[in-house]
């Protein structure tokens, strides 16, 4: 009798046990906005029943844990948010936000002087993977091209909005931002110009816009001029894909 007691109580202990374990939460539903002319973004998190809280990671690391709310303003640039649900000691996979811009190496452009016209002097993004691609400057091209490598009109090789030569409605600009590709972590707000004089090692922040003041359909990068001879020069260029966000963490 007292084997068999032991064995019930034993039996309704490991009951209680897998009772009282949390069950994984679902993975969240997170939307966002880009606030702050794009200095960060807000999240708002779907809540679960089942959730005690969530928990924001930046690149892998666990940044903020969320218990009474399900928004959360991020402003510290990085390349890849994710966020988690968590119930007890149980934590769900994770939502995914990519911020990681898109970064082309070693582009060759070539400056309005070249002659050969098989040379592309303009510059474009691909609107899906953001890869940055050379283009004729050509008025064929005006509604594609954005940005003109220009050394026939400006001394030295100079960085043109497109719009300088068209009435394509193009407002982009450009600007000097240090030597240091990986130190830009958030494209410049101020200092832009729509005729940026290049020197070789110098990063060139990007924005990509149709207004004089932010948008968030606006598109922001940076450039970094590795090497310039005669006509021919040689760029790295990341492109942030999410629309007015300014963040340009690499690599």
């Amino acid at each position: 009798m007292k084997k068999l007691l032991a064995l019930t109580f034993a039996f309704a202990a490991i009951l209680i046990l897998v009772g009282c374990e949390s069950a994984t939460p679902d993975t969240p539903v997170v939307d966002y906005d880009v606030i702050t002319n794009g200095a960060g973004l807000t999240l708002t998190i779907t809540e679960d029943a089942n959730a005690d809280g969530f928990i924001i990671y930046h690149d892998g690391v666990a940044v903020d844990t969320l218990t009474d709310v399900t928004t959360y303003t991020d402003t510290v640039p990085c390349k890849l948010i994710e966020v988690t649900a968590y119930a007890g000691d149980a934590e769900s996979d994770a939502a995914e936000i990519d911020c990681t811009p898109t970064t082309t190496s070693s582009l060759t452009v070539y400056g309005l002087s070249d002659p050969d016209t098989t040379h592309f002097s303009g510059l474009t993004f691909n609107a899906t993977s953001g890869t940055a691609v050379t283009i004729s400057a050509t008025s064929a091209n005006q509604a594609s091209v954005e940005y003109v490598f220009d050394d026939a009109g400006f001394t030295p090789m100079h960085l043109i909005n497109s719009g300088y030569y068209w009435s394509n409605g193009k407002l982009n600009t450009s600007g000097a931002d240090g030597v240091d590709f990986n130190a830009v972590k958030i494209a410049l707000l101020t200092g832009y110009s729509d005729q940026t004089s290049l020197a070789v090692n110098g990063v060139f922040d990007l924005w990509l816009s149709s207004s004089a003041t932010w948008l968030a359909t606006d598109h922001f990068g940076k450039v970094k001029i590795e090497s310039i001879a005669g006509s021919v020069a040689t760029i790295t260029v990341a492109y942030q894909k999410i629309g007015g966000l300014r963040w340009l963490v690499t690599p």
